[in-house]
């Protein structure tokens, strides 16, 4: 990685395009299921719930259901922490040196980057607490792994992407 020191690096205004408007709300729909989806079995919910799945998705590890809070309150979490460090591309790490002409571009491939990361991210934790109910309930044996292991797909593309985009357009 090169790069500049953050202090160096120019200081701009961005806005935001409908696009990552669109992707924030996306983000924010994906934790709201999560918790609605909850709320909408807890009653029927077993006292234990899976909390592990190994590797060809069977239940590891069992745990009290009030665990399947934890991913909606990490995906908020990771939600509120990059919305906070949005507003100042700036002081990222970036693959290139910001330069006063590339900078513009190079902060809003970074802010593009955070709003995917945070869309793909929150959205696989609802799909996760979606398969945790399912498993629990006895609807299914085994988490899906092939769920999991497309968004990971998903989310190292959308990385990679930025890396090429980030190079490319120096």
């Amino acid at each position: 990685m090169s790069g500049n020191k953050p202090n160096l690096r120019p200081v701009i205004s961005l806005g935001r395009s409908p696009l990552l408007i669109a992707g924030e709300f996306a983000a924010a729909i994906a934790i709201l299921l999560a918790i609605l989806i909850i709320l909408q079995f807890w009653a029927v919910l077993p006292s234990r719930i899976p909390i592990h799945f190994g590797f060809y998705g069977q239940p590891d590890a069992w745990g009290d259901k009030v665990m399947i809070w934890l991913l909606p309150a990490v995906a908020a979490m990771i939600f509120i922490v990059l919305a906070a460090v949005s507003p100042y591309p700036h002081t990222f790490n970036y693959p290139v040196r910001i330069t006063q002409q590339n900078a513009r571009h190079q902060y809003l491939l970074a802010l593009s980057l955070l709003v995917w990361l945070k869309v793909e991210v929150c959205w696989l934790f609802a799909l996760i607490v979606r398969q945790q109910i399912i498993v629990a309930l006895g609807s299914a044996q085994r988490f899906s792994m092939e769920l999991v292991l497309g968004m990971m797909v998903l989310i190292l593309g959308t990385v990679g992407v930025y890396f090429l985009k980030a190079y490319l357009d120096r």
